[in-house]
C-alpha cells in the first residue's frame, strides 16, 4: 500500500500540473478512491503503471476511451 500511495502521490502531482484548475478531474484520475473507505482503484494503476492497456478486443478498447477512462485518453492519447 505504501508504494501504491507514492505512486499516485507522483502521479497527482503531474495532474495538478496538467490540469491546475481541475481538482474533479484529478479526482476522477486519482488511483486512490477517497471516502470513507479508501479503495484502490485497480484498473486505474494498471492504466499509470503500464506502457499502454488494451481492452479484451478492439471494440471493447473504444468504448472504454469514450466512457469510462476518457480523462486517461485525453491527458495520454494512444495508451489506451
Amino acid at each position: 500500500m505504501e508504494l501504491i500511495y507514492l505512486v499516485n502521490h507522483y502521479y497527482i502531482e503531474r495532474l495538478r500540473r496538467a490540469y491546475p484548475n481541475d481538482g474533479n478531474r484529478i479526482s476522477r484520475m486519482s488511483i486512490i478512491e477517497e471516502g470513507d473507505d479508501k479503495k484502490v482503484r485497480m484498473a486505474t494503476l494498471a492504466i499509470v503503471c503500464a506502457h499502454t492497456v488494451n481492452g479484451v478486443a478492439a471494440i471493447h478498447s473504444d468504448l472504454l476511451k469514450k466512457t469510462l477512462f476518457k480523462d486517461f485518453e485525453e491527458y495520454e492519447p494512444g495508451k489506451i
